[in-house]
């Protein structure tokens, strides 16, 4: 839109979010130097400034057409160029005649003001000079030089005789014109503005009034013009209306102007909506694609790893077949190893895609950070080897944290791994433990809730790793070692383990080396101690002939735990959901423990059978089996825990030992 104009928010800040080329080039200045500032930053109300009485007036403008909705205009608005005068200092005075227009958004409410301004500096010149020039000479000769380069004209009332320069007879189309006088001059003028004009004339002959009006007139070629007539009313010696003496000028382009705005009025909202409708397509595109590719690297690293595994798991189970037909069932031993060894290999890939996911099944217990470190210093250093010094800075007065040390022990672990690895000639590993009370931006830089927090600081002096390589450290399948020396999981299962803890990690990292810091919510109980026996341990005799109620919806799974209790000597009952469990145990007359997946079919979930059964059977003891934590189902009674959990996949070992201890605790 051409012109010289600015878009303004409308609210208290009147922030600048647009601007012409013709504004940027009268006002000497720069798009970036206005766009986002607000407007009185640029216009000073400061009451010692010069400009401060227009600067306030515009303020209250700007106020009215938000208020009003409605246009407002404002005449001879002082605001100074910074451009220098013809002293070469300072800057020059120029005035301005602006047009406040509204923009209203589809609740009828005004959501922009763009701000018009026209330079009436030179008008306002020549009016003055023109009055200058009033006070020595003819009052006729000042009304023509009152608007130099605009029609001016000369109005005697008493003969209603009109007098026009060239340039005026122009504007309303009577050059060459026999008579001119007011009748003539209606006869041009648009029959809807005449009453108007009219009125105004009576009121300049009776009462004195000064002119002042924008009216059309209709030219025969020219089309409509739209004219702003502007005269002052003059007195004879007597004190009664002699005359009239006035400009015209044409304000075409003005009206033409202020009809374009009103069309953006009607179509700026709905344009708005429709780039940022786009934008935000845009951006869901974008995300959807970000999303795919790292979907695409997940499922890439999980297939290329597990098939591997899967191949030494079927490979070993074929050979083993093969061996049985062909009797020959000495060498069964190496090929049940070897399917074993993949299978557990899998398990651990399992158990770190939980972690990242942070679904894994922890176990939080209040730990001692200081006392996990020194019991893991012998292990890490046998690990990490002779050519790396450790050194560690334990804080004597370290605060306790609740979470599973199991989890903890192993990202210790996975993380001393990553220092060594990046000390390929040695170097200096230290760990250091400390507290940190976060406040609100501090820990939001680090991506926590404020709070107090329990640090675990890895710093080694290795390689470092690149900057552009350090955002995706924490994403899994990402590695930044040798193709074979690293699954990329390490770092995402720390990640996904603290996070789970309610906590989180930070990562810095440069040529000289690297630090990862581990942040774990503080714990204000206090460590759950056991009474250690002076007498030498007790091993309990085996006690068959329990009852076993065993509910899973995977039947493989279902027969596995069947055959291991069997084994163990105890009856066993079997049910694949939990409306069937129930049933079974409505009908036995003793069951000892009920032995439950947690994610079972039927609208039951294990815990709710859990539940349902104690009801009836109060000292029943629960054993959960299950891949992943829910968090919901998997709550603590009270200050003791009212069940135990295995964690799939198990060894049948690992179950026996879990049922047999849960049958020797009374």
């Amino acid at each position: 839109m051409p012109g010289v104009y600015l878009v303004l928010t409308a609210d208290e800040a009147y922030t600048m979010v647009a601007i012409s080329e013709e504004r940027l080039r009268v006002t000497m200045t720069r798009r970036d130097e206005v766009i986002g500032k607000r407007l009185f930053e640029v216009y000073t109300d400061d009451p010692s400034h010069p400009d401060a009485q227009g600067v306030a007036a515009l303020r209250a403008s700007l106020q009215e057409v938000v208020a009003s909705g409605r246009t407002q205009r404002m005449s001879n608005v002082r605001y100074s160029l910074k451009r220098p005068d013809e002293d070469g200092g300072g800057f020059a005075e120029h005035y301005w005649d602006v047009i406040n227009a509204p923009v209203l958004g589809a609740d009828g409410k005004v959501r922009y003001i763009i701000h018009r301004a026209e330079d009436v500096t030179q008008l306002l010149q020549s009016q003055e000079h023109t009055r200058n020039r009033l006070r020595q000479s003819d009052e006729r000769l000042n009304a023509a030089l009152l608007a130099s380069g605009t029609g001016t004209f000369y109005w005697e009332l008493a003969s209603n005789r009109l007098d026009m320069d060239v340039a005026m007879q122009r504007l309303v189309g009577l050059q060459g014109a026999a008579e001119l006088t007011l009748d003539a001059l209606l006869q041009r003028v648009h029959r809807d503005d005449r009453p108007g004009i009219i009125a105004q004339c009576e009121r300049c002959a009776d009462l004195g009034e000064d002119f002042e009006m924008q009216f059309r007139v209709q030219l025969s070629r020219a089309g409509l013009r739209w004219l702003f007539v502007k005269a002052q009313t003059f007195h004879d010696t007597d004190g009664r209306q002699s005359y009239l003496v006035g400009a015209c000028m044409d304000i075409t382009s003005h009206k033409r102007t202020e009809q374009a705005l009103h069309r953006l009025n009607e179509t700026l909202e709905q344009r708005v909506n429709e780039e940022v409708a786009a934008r935000a397509s845009a951006e869901a595109a974008l995300r959807q694609s970000q999303k795919m590719e790292a979907v695409g690297q997940l499922t890439g690293g999980l297939a290329h790893d597990f098939n591997n595994l899967l191949a030494g798991i079927i490979g070993s189970l074929e050979l083993i077949d093969l061996r049985v037909q062909q009797g020959r069932t000495g060498e069964l031993a190496r090929y049940l190893e070897a399917a074993l060894g993949s299978a557990s290999r899998a398990t651990a890939l399992t158990h770190r895609l939980l972690a990242f996911a942070r679904q894994q099944t922890l176990d939080p217990s209040p730990t001692d950070v200081n006392g996990l470190v020194a019991g893991m210093m012998e292990l890490l250093q046998r690990t990490t080897g002779p050519l790396v010094e450790f050194h560690n800075e334990a804080d004597a007065r370290l605060w306790l944290t609740l979470c599973d040390a199991n989890q903890l022990e192993n990202a210790l672990l996975n993380l001393t791994l990553n220092a060594r690895d990046a000390m390929p000639h040695g170097g200096r590993l230290t760990l250091a433990t400390g507290n940190e009370s976060l406040e609100q931006n501090a820990a939001s830089r680090f991506g926590l809730a404020p709070g107090d927090y329990v640090t675990l600081r890895v710093s080694d002096t290795g390689t470092g790793i690149a900057p552009e390589k350090l955002s995706y450290v924490f994403d899994p399948f990402f590695t930044t070692k040798p193709l074979g020396e690293g699954t990329g999981l390490g770092l995402s299962m720390v990640y996904g383990f603290a996070k789970q803890s309610g906590g989180g990690v930070h990562i810095e990292s440069s040529p000289g080396g690297t630090t990862v810091r581990l942040f774990l919510p503080r714990h204000f109980g206090e460590i759950r101690t056991s009474i250690v026996q002076n007498e030498a341990p007790c091993i309990p005799e085996r006690r068959q002939g329990r009852t076993v109620l065993v509910v899973d919806d995977e039947p493989n799974v279902r027969m596995l735990v069947v055959e291991v209790m069997q084994e163990l000597g105890h009856q066993v009952l079997a049910a694949a959901c939990g409306a069937g469990a129930l049933e079974r145990l409505g009908e036995a007359r003793e069951v000892d423990l009920l032995i439950s997946d947690i994610g079972l079919a039927g609208g039951m979930n294990g815990r709710q059978l859990a539940d349902a059964a104690r009801r009836a059977r109060p000292e029943l003891k629960v054993l959960f089996i299950t891949g992943y934590a829910e968090e919901a189902v998997l709550e603590r009674s009270g200050l003791h825990l009212d069940y135990e959990v295995l964690v799939k996949p198990f060894s049948i070992q690992a179950l026996e030992d879990k049922v047999q201890a849960m049958f020797e605790v009374n």
